[in-house]
Parts: structure tokens; sequence; C-alpha cells
């Protein structure tokens, strides 16, 4: 029996380095999967800098070419106002001031006409006219056609720069 038993011990003791083993082997394969799993993540955020930088980079160049292109754009718009120009100074200044005299005219003419109205429905000359309050009086005068006249100043003026961007 204590032959049997030695044998058995024995062989189990032989057994027991080859156990410890495993258990390290086990645990350098999970530590060797977390080093791995730590090296991916610092890949992925080195990955995803690296792709912010990219995108930084080409919003610049890109900024940078809207830049030149506008500048060259405002070149060749000088270019043609100087092939446009006479030489003789009054001239070229009354040819440039035809625009803004006209805007100006038509706006004073439109304030002229708005003004008369306001007065003709604040004092009406009319018999079956009413008195109005001021506030009733400028609502009235405000009409759909105010309306699109000041919408298509507002769309000139400020309209032009939101079409140029838009075709950047």
């Amino acid at each position: 029996m204590i032959a049997l038993l030695s044998a058995l011990l024995g062989f189990f003791s032989s057994a027991v380095p080859d156990i410890f083993k495993l258990f390290r082997d086990a645990k350098d394969r999970a530590h060797e999967l977390a080093i791995l799993k730590l090296q991916m993540d610092y890949d992925r955020e080195k990955l995803a800098a690296t792709a912010t930088e990219n995108a930084q980079a080409r919003h610049q160049q890109l900024q940078a070419i809207e830049l030149q292109n506008a500048g060259q754009e405002q070149l060749a718009l000088n270019d043609r106002i100087k092939d446009s120009l006479t030489g003789i100074h009054w001239v070229d200044a009354l040819s440039g001031s035809v625009r803004p005299v006209l805007t100006y005219a038509f706006f004073g003419l439109y304030v002229l006409v708005k003004t008369a109205q306001f007065a003709l429905l604040m004092q009406p000359e009319l018999p079956w006219q009413n008195d109005m309050s001021i506030a009733q009086a400028l609502v009235s005068l405000w009409t759909e056609e105010d309306v699109a006249i000041f919408s298509a100043i507002m769309a000139f003026w400020f309209g032009q720069r939101a079409m140029m961007r838009a075709k950047r």
C-alpha cells in the first residue's frame, strides 16, 4: 500500500510543476492580451488625432485658397474698372456716381410719398375717411409692395456676399 501511495505521490508531484506552468502561461497570455488591447487603443487614438490634424490642415488650405481667389477676383475687378476709366477726372467721377445718386433720389422720393400718405392718414381730407392713430397709420402704410421692395434691397446688398460664399 505504501508503495502504491508513494507511486501516486511521485506521479502527482511530477505533474505539479506542469500545473504551475499552465497557470503562469494563462497569466502571461492574459497580460499579453491586455497589452495588445492597450496598444490598439493607443493606435486608435493616434489615428483619430492624425485624422483631426489632417482635417484641420485641409480646412486651412481651403481657407488660403479662398482668400487667394478672393484677392484674384478683386484684382480682376480693379483691372476692369481701370479699363473703363476715360482719364478725364470729372467724367470718371460722374460715371461712378450715377448709381448711388439714382438710389438716393428714389429713396428720397419714396420717403416723400410715404410721408405724404402718413399726413393724409392722420388728417384726412375727404369726409368718409376716419382719423387714425399713429400706430394704425404706420401699419396701413406698410403694404406687401413695401415688403417686396425692402426684401429686394436687402437681398441685393447682403445677398451678394452670401452668393459669393455659396460659390466657394
